[in-house]
């Protein structure tokens, strides 16, 4: 895994973490991993086509997702409905959109699916291993999931 198709998405998540939870991230050391996911966690997966293809995965240990999700609506909540998984999603599509604009002011142009929620319990990795980059922060744990077609 090159670092120019990783580092935009450090770059991203912790941005669009600041910027729209106002939560200050800290990572970990990258693994690569079989992708293990909790069963309660909520995992957004989105594809990446173009001149690179593969798939980005946020994943998020339920009490952080509560805290993001609480952020963003600016209300606490307890639950994970349709709503908190819709808030989960697009903050999952900001990060994504802004790793694109990252790709593309160093010349490598992509395209993002639509993101798509998932109960980590859910959840089929589908592909060999993941490059995983752990993030801590005040609300808790999540690690964003790289995975580039060679």
């Amino acid at each position: 895994m090159k670092a120019e198709h990783v580092n935009p998405f450090i770059i991203s998540v912790c941005k669009i973490m600041k910027d729209m939870c106002m939560l200050d991230l800290k990572f970990g050391k990258p693994t690569l991993s079989k992708g293990s996911y909790a069963e309660d966690a909520s995992i957004i997966k989105l594809g990446l086509v173009g001149s690179l293809e593969g798939q980005v995965l946020l994943n998020i240990e339920r009490p952080t997702a509560l805290e993001i999700v609480s952020k963003m609506m600016m209300a606490p909540v307890s639950e994970i409905d349709a709503l908190g998984q819709s808030a989960i999603s697009e903050l999952g599509n900001m990060i994504a959109g802004n790793a694109a604009t990252v790709f593309a002011n160093n010349g490598i142009a992509i395209d993002i699916t639509p993101p798509t929620y998932f109960v980590g319990g859910d959840f089929e990795l589908g592909v060999p291993a993941v490059f995983s980059i752990p993030f801590t922060s005040e609300a808790g744990n999540l690690t964003v999931d790289v995975y580039i077609k060679e």
